[in-house]
């Protein structure tokens, strides 16, 4: 799953597109408090868990050589 946002864009409206681009059945599992944002060199990363602290996603953010950052969601199964 990808999303496009600006380079600048706040980190909680990140988190919602985060949350909407999760399926259904997966997103109502998810817990901010849990999960976390790292910086990386390329930009920022995000670990998304479930309350229980099982890991649900790895998203992370890429340059889209439009002036914004390409958001992927990789789900884990």
């Amino acid at each position: 799953m990808h999303f496009v946002t600006a380079t600048d864009e706040n980190i909680d409206l990140i988190w919602t597109h985060i949350v909407k681009a999760m399926s259904i059945d997966s997103s109502h599992d998810v817990c901010p408090n849990a999960s976390s944002f790292i910086t990386t060199n390329d930009g920022l990363e995000c670990i998304v868990r479930s309350a229980s602290g099982a890991l649900l996603a790895n998203c992370y953010s890429e340059d889209d050589r439009m002036g914004g950052r390409r958001w992927t969601i990789n789900l884990v199964k």
